[in-house]
């Protein structure tokens, strides 16, 4: 007995296949430039000036900076 799924199965991997086939063939640039990115991050990190409302401790200003610098090197 011929299972008739079996043709749409493999039609459907076909189409799938053709699909992705055409997708991965088309490049796609860079949303974000990383080096810019972490400018912004670091930066954004320099203007935090203000407690927080709850008094809570925080780190010192510049081991922000530091933590930062040293993720990305």
């Amino acid at each position: 007995m011929t299972d008739r799924r079996d043709s749409a199965d493999a039609r459907l991997r076909d189409l799938l296949g053709a699909w992705r086939r055409e997708i991965d063939e088309v490049p796609v640039p860079p949303l974000v430039d990383p080096v810019r990115a972490v400018d912004v991050v670091i930066e954004a990190r320099r203007s935090r000036v203000h407690a927080p409302p709850d008094g809570a401790r925080t780190r010192p200003r510049d081991q922000g900076l530091r933590d930062a610098q040293n993720d990305i090197l």
